[in-house]
């Protein structure tokens, strides 16, 4: 089946839309494109959080719809594709993951989306697996089993978006693991976007984090944050590292007088130190593992993954697009790949990844 998997991540940078050939247990990309949000649509998305009002989210969600709708039908026109469904994540306005409270909201109207282009749409993945007791997230392990069939299991596969994704890839799912262990980019994003009042998004290749230095005080309370010492399965988002994180994070280091460029090396350096703990936690303690395979935005700030390697200098780190993946499209092959999950109704198994207490099918189904 050649299946659209559409993605759009917290940073709210893009919309992604890939096209991807489909089987048992095999994925491959064929094309995708990057689609800037509207400015007025983006600031609309990034005023939503857990205190917004229904009517707000509801008229988003419409708009959005809207939206991907139209730009999935450019998409496929404009390159003379046809695709036999959709696999459409949702753009997330909260993710939290308490002991044994879990709250995710995804919006972006899939009936919208299935009348504008014809296409049967698989959406909603998350909510199966919390009603289940599970976490909610990380999902990108289950892609992560299918791929690099050319590295020896057992490998790390390291997703770099607003949220670092570790997935421990075995010679079994069963074997394998997978968690967030903390902020990637979000932070980084959130304290540019504040600081440039709105003009910029990011620090390009990490250049203004290079030019900083750590504050080690300011590094060592950043990691007191008890999320890091609780064991997988645990996932993460704007509840512990949303826009208050960010504000008190802004109001501390006013306060204490750190520069922007030693603030940004000091968060770049928690998102190193978090991933490393993590892995010297949960996974190199009981296993060998000599690759790590990188995805994500985060892979474009070089100063991040030099910092990484650095601190993990026996690890040989590749990046996904030199296995065949292309980092800038692997979510949304992971959504393209959970949509031929559903429509074929194949259970999975979570309780490693997310803590769910039985097999279950993720996803509905939005009929054209």
């Amino acid at each position: 089946m050649k299946i659209l998997g559409i993605n759009s991540g917290t940073s709210v940078d893009s919309l992604d839309i890939g096209l991807f050939e489909c089987k048992e247990n095999k994925i491959t990309f064929i094309k995708g494109v990057e689609v800037k949000y509207p400015n007025v649509l983006r600031e609309e998305i990034k005023s939503l959080g857990p205190n917004s009002s229904i009517l707000n989210c509801d008229r988003t969600s419409i708009n959005l719809g809207k939206f991907v709708g139209m730009k999935t039908n450019l998409f496929l026109k404009s390159n003379n594709l046809k695709a036999s469904l959709i696999g459409m994540h949702g753009q997330t306005i909260h993710h939290s993951n308490e002991v044994n409270k879990t709250t995710t909201i995804q919006i972006t109207e899939a009936d919208l989306v299935s009348d504008i282009t014809g296409i049967n749409v698989v959406h909603d993945f998350r909510k199966k697996d919390v009603i289940n007791g599970g976490s909610g997230a990380p999902l990108v392990p289950i892609l992560d089993f299918y791929l690099f069939s050319d590295i020896k299991r057992p490998f790390i596969c390291q997703n770099l978006g607003g949220i670092a994704n570790t997935t421990l890839v075995h010679k079994t799912f069963k074997q394998s693991i997978g968690y967030d262990s903390g902020p990637a980019n979000s932070i980084l994003d959130k304290i540019i976007y504040i600081h440039s009042q709105g003009k910029k998004s990011f620090d390009k290749n990490g250049e203004l984090a290079r030019k900083g230095s750590v504050n080690r005080e300011l590094l060592e309370k950043m990691l007191t944050n008890s999320y890091f010492r609780r064991r997988p399965p645990k996932s993460t988002g704007n509840r512990e590292f949303g826009i208050e994180y960010v504000l008190d994070l802004l109001s501390y280091v006013e306060q204490k007088n750190i520069n922007l460029n030693d603030l940004l090396a000091t968060t770049t350096e928690l998102t190193v130190e978090s991933i490393a703990l993590s892995y010297e936690q949960f996974i190199l303690k009981k296993n060998n593992i000599k690759n790590v395979v990188l995805s994500g935005g985060g892979i474009k700030n070089s100063f991040m993954i030099s910092r990484l390697k650095k601190r993990l200098p026996k690890l040989n780190f590749k990046f996904s697009d030199e296995s065949g993946m292309p980092s800038k499209y692997k979510e949304c092959a992971l959504f393209a790949l959970l949509a031929y999950h559903r429509i074929k109704n194949k259970k999975v198994n979570l309780s490693n990844i997310t803590g769910s207490n039985k097999e279950i099918i993720l996803g509905k189904i939005s009929y054209k």
